[in-house]
């Protein structure tokens, strides 16, 4: 039994109102915020919940990337179901993926979730054996062909304004939750003239506290846009938007 509550979870939910935006479909942070609650359900149904892991262990998982390849948002009152997988480790990075179907079957949404594990105090990248010995998950290696290449952001990106870090922003950690940054760049990207957007990747780089700017430049393309957002410490988050 235990294998099976390992190797999958199916969540069912119908597209809340709040989730959509003037074309009726979801937004990519509100995207972002259904794969962040499945995998907690997920987890918290395996008894190695954020809270629990923290309490028990001293330890947390820390989001370093989100890739979504989109065939179509859904919309407002559709009924979706979210099938969460864990797909391994490559290095110190576990791979997560979650996807999203409509009533009929088809893929809507294909995610890509890549965490590192962290000193719950400190914040500082653990090695994976601290969570490999809990014994909750087979220590597997990721697919190579899911193995996640970092977005490469040139220099010399057009300044496209600011954005203060509020702290409505903030999660349990202490710094912006990862939606919310897909809400910035969703922002802060040019008119879109009805195309829809097709694919995000996003890389958490720094940590982002309340009371900072993020300085945020961009390029944007033929079929795609480059994002940079930057902090008093340094390069915050790079993302790619593809259309």
């Amino acid at each position: 039994m235990k294998e099976d509550l390992t190797a999958e979870y199916v969540r069912r939910i119908t597209v809340p109102v709040y989730d959509v935006g003037p074309d009726n479909r979801m937004k990519l942070g509100a995207v972002l915020r259904h794969v962040h609650e499945t995998s907690e359900q997920h987890v918290d149904l395996l008894h190695i919940g954020y809270e629990e892991l923290r309490e028990q262990a001293g330890i947390v998982f820390f989001l370093v990337c989100n890739r979504l390849k989109i065939r179509r948002l859904p919309c407002h009152r559709e009924k979706i179901e979210i099938r969460t997988h864990p797909r391994g480790r490559g290095g110190v990075r576990f791979y997560r993926d979650f996807k999203f179907y409509d009533e009929s079957g088809a893929l809507l949404i294909d995610a890509m979730q890549v965490t590192v594990l962290a000193d719950a105090e400190t914040h500082r990248v653990r090695k994976p054996q601290a969570f490999v010995d809990l014994g909750v998950f087979r220590d597997e290696p990721v697919d190579p062909e899911e193995k996640m290449v970092r977005v490469s952001v040139p220099e010399g990106l057009q300044p496209v304004g600011e954005r203060p870090v509020y702290r409505s922003d903030l999660d349990s950690n202490g710094h912006m939750n990862n939606a919310v940054y897909a809400d910035i760049v969703a922002d802060f990207l040019p008119e879109q003239n009805g195309e829809a957007v097709r694919g995000l990747q996003i890389d958490y780089l720094r940590e982002t506290p309340p009371g900072e700017n993020l300085r945020l430049t961009a390029r944007h393309g033929e079929g795609e846009t480059l994002m940079r957002g930057e902090n008093s410490g340094g390069v915050s988050f790079e993302a790619r938007v593809l259309f």
